[in-house]
């Protein structure tokens, strides 16, 4: 938890400057780590036929890697405007476009930026794509263009033509190989420059342009070209040490049922908890074929399934790998499916996939579908899930080397150390096989505790907290309930949407048992988040619990839907549950409400939340999107000891 707190403080700073490119994160992890500072290092950025504004010869040349959507983009663009002023004819400024794939609309506004500039008016266009960076819509796209009296025929032929297309995939590609991650990222006379940290950039122009009025004074007609051309030709991210793995041994038997490849005398054990839809376990894959070769004879590797519930096709993947173990075929499926992970996992049905393949696979395939929907694979899947959260597993892939956990995909190196390490202590004990790996993990602990980023602590898995409520939440459920659920969740949070409805789900199961307390803890760089906590709020205080849930529901099966014109939308999905939008709006935008809202969050803050969705289940805290089995087994345990 000390790491996470520290990444999280991390991921505040960078998000306060720069949309960070989109990438797929290990489940409970919604950000972009910010890289480890840089020296001032010189990159050689070409700036080729790129639209520029100033002189040629001035002192500096800035290049900006940027996107039409992005409000930090927006950031830099105002302070250029502003610099571009105040040090007049020393500053020619370059502009590229990077779009961002999860800006559904800034792709779209570069190729109609590009249609403006072929008919000479690319700043003005650029301007007013600017002036409103929430409102980038095609709707507003071809209006600016009528503003700015294109003709229209051409634009919207320009806009779809190859050529433009070729244009903004050319500044990517260029941004890419320098190492632009994220919008707005500037060169400087060379200087990178990641976010939009105007005081940085004052900095670098004051005295970039000492250093290019001195090269003008020896003569030099191009500063930038005599600046740059010995720079770096690409960005090579800095080596980053690997993660140093704990020497703490945890007892992690190994399921009777769970196929193992590998020698049985070997010297060390891995235990690989995973998933088979996670593209972090499809990652870590190609790890453990190498560790295979490397090791041969020297590991064995023990497969355990931890389907997550928020991957809908992972369940149905590991019943194939368990059918599959049926027939002894269980590695030769395992390869199968994570080399073709992201084919199956983009099909509708992963049955309906997984037949027409089925020439592919070397199983008996009637009798493979038939074990695939049996009551006994199911059964051995939901022993895998038990025997991880038992351990206190949050996520996968989690690997256990000799009892030692390493979590995640990790690079291969960190493997490397821990086995090399574990061999060499293995060499001297005269034991091999099991029955070493169970004289190594027989004193182990017994679960994975959580630290609470106090000065090194663990948290006490079993510790009750008393969350405060005000009465002013929404509550779902039992009238009279034997298990209470507080959730604070983030309408815009990814984890928190597929948490909302795997606890939805569960407390259906155990509807007359279970009651759900929804407390708002919209995170601050979810931006439409805080505006959508007043919203469902209001709709809570005027129509009661029903409504609320039934809008929540919307609000997280939406959420891309809503990041642009929110409040356009909201009125759409008030109209749909019912809910008269004026009256909603007003009771949003009450005192009285954001008192409720801040309330939550104060409360958050007082039990240490730093990250969403956070529950506590009859007092006991559960971080992240845990699957449905996670809170079934809880809940079945509660039950028990209540009776």
């Amino acid at each position: 938890m000390k790491k996470l707190l520290v990444f999280l403080v991390v991921i505040a700073v960078l998000m306060s400057f720069a949309c960070s490119k989109k990438e797929e994160v290990q489940p409970q992890k919604e950000a972009v780590a910010k890289e480890p500072a840089q020296k001032n290092e010189i990159y050689n950025v070409e700036i080729g036929t790129a639209v520029f504004r100033g002189p040629e010869d001035a002192p500096v040349t800035i290049i900006n890697f940027s996107d039409f959507q992005c409000p930090f983009s927006k950031r830099s663009v105002d302070y250029m405007d502003s610099a571009l002023k105040r040090y007049n004819g020393k500053i020619r400024y370059v502009f590229k476009h990077f779009p961002l794939s999860f800006h559904k609309m800034a792709k779209p506004a570069s190729l109609a930026a590009i249609a403006a500039q072929n008919q000479g008016k690319f700043w003005e266009y650029y301007t007013k794509l600017y002036s409103d960076v929430k409102n980038v819509t095609e709707e507003n796209l071809v209006a600016y263009a009528k503003e700015l009296k294109l003709d229209m025929d051409k634009f919207n032929a320009d806009r779809v033509s190859p050529e433009t297309a070729a244009k903004v995939q050319a500044d990517i590609t260029q941004g890419s190989i320098f190492g632009v991650r994220g919008t707005p990222t500037l060169f400087i006379n060379g200087e990178r420059i990641v976010g939009a940290n105007n005081a940085k950039m004052e900095e670098v122009i004051v005295r970039q342009i000492a250093a290019g009025e001195q090269l003008k004074a020896k003569g030099i007609k191009n500063p930038y070209a005599e600046i740059v051309k010995n720079g770096k030709k690409k960005f090579i991210p800095p080596k980053r040490e690997a993660p140093a793995v704990s020497t703490d041994v945890y007892k992690v038997e190994i399921p009777a049922h769970a196929p193992v490849w590998g020698a049985e005398d070997a010297l060390v054990t891995i235990v690989l908890f995973d998933d088979f839809e996670c593209p972090f376990c499809s990652r870590l894959y190609a790890t453990y074929e190498q560790l295979k070769k490397d090791y041969e004879g020297r590991i064995r590797i023990a497969f355990v399934n931890l389907p997550l519930g928020f991957h809908k096709k992972a369940k149905d993947a590991a019943y194939a790998g368990a059918a599959a173990q049926k027939q002894g075929k269980f590695w030769e499926v395992y390869s199968f499916l994570f080399t073709k992970q992201k084919e199956w996992n983009h099909a509708e049905n992963f049955k309906e996939w997984l037949e027409s393949h089925k020439a592919e696979l070397p199983v008996d395939w009637d009798q493979f579908k038939k074990d695939m929907e049996s009551k006994n694979i199911e059964n051995l899947v939901a022993e895998d899930v038990k025997t991880a959260t038992s351990l206190g597993l949050r996520g996968t892939p989690a690997s256990f080397i000799n009892g030692r956990f390493v979590s995640g995909a990790l690079p291969i190196d960190s493997f490397k150390k821990v086995i090399d390490e574990e061999l060499k202590k293995a060499e001297g004990k005269g034991l091999k096989g099991g029955e070493l790996y169970r004289e190594i993990i027989k004193e182990g602990k017994p679960s994975i505790a959580k630290s609470n980023g106090n000065k090194g602590e663990k948290e006490d898995p079993n510790k009750i907290y008393s969350i405060k409520l005000s009465g002013k939440e929404a509550v779902k459920g039992s009238k009279n309930p034997k298990i209470t659920i507080i959730e604070f969740s983030d309408f815009q949070c990814p984890f928190c949407s597929k948490a909302f409805k795997t606890v939805e789900d569960v407390a259906g199961k155990y509807k007359n048992d279970v009651k759900i307390v929804y407390k708002n803890f919209p995170l601050s760089f979810h931006k439409e988040a805080k505006p959508a906590a007043l919203f469902a709020h209001a709709v809570k205080n005027l129509y009661g619990d029903e409504k609320f849930f039934q809008l929540a529901s919307l609000l997280y099966s939406r959420q891309n839907d809503w990041k642009i014109n929110s409040e356009e939308k909201f009125a759409a999905y008030a109209k749909e549950i019912g809910a008269d939008w004026e009256k909603v709006k007003a009771e949003a935008a009450k005192p009285e409400t954001e008192a409720a809202v801040s309330e939550d969050i104060r409360e958050a803050g007082t039990h240490n939340l730093r990250g969403v969705p956070a529950f506590f289940v009859n007092g006991r805290k559960v971080g992240g999107a845990k699957p449905a089995e996670f809170f079934e087994s809880m809940i079945e345990s509660m039950l028990k000891e209540q009776k």
